[in-house]
């Protein structure tokens, strides 16, 4: 009797946390980095949209600089992903706002290919 009764009262916590977890997901978003804000977004996460104008491959670290307003560098660790970037290619980065020697670069979480 007490362990239908645990079990009626887990899946109903279990049912509860699902559904407040949904709606705190829709309030999150990632902001948009403004380049023009220096040095406010460093440790933030930031969403970017521009256009890549250099790409230079080291091996498992790829940089590539991205132009908005102003150019910014993106910093790539390569997983195995199969993502096909080239010039002239408008991306959409999800990353982390970094500074490295005195100038702000986005370490990449998430890159899309907009075409």
């Amino acid at each position: 009797m007490k362990e239908n009764t645990l079990l009626k009262l887990a899946l109903i916590c279990s049912l509860a946390g699902l559904i407040i977890l949904y709606f705190i997901s829709t309030k999150i978003e990632v902001r948009d980095y403004k380049p023009s804000i220096l040095n406010k977004d460093v440790g933030e996460d930031v969403k970017l949209l521009g256009t890549i104008t250099k790409i230079t491959d080291k091996g498992n670290v790829v940089f590539i600089e991205v132009n908005q307003q102003s150019p910014i560098t993106v910093v790539l660790f390569i997983d195995d992903d199969n993502l096909t970037l080239n010039n002239g290619d408008n991306i959409d980065v999800i990353g982390k706002v970094r500074e490295y020697k005195g100038k702000n670069e986005i370490i990449a979480q998430k890159i899309r290919v907009i075409r």
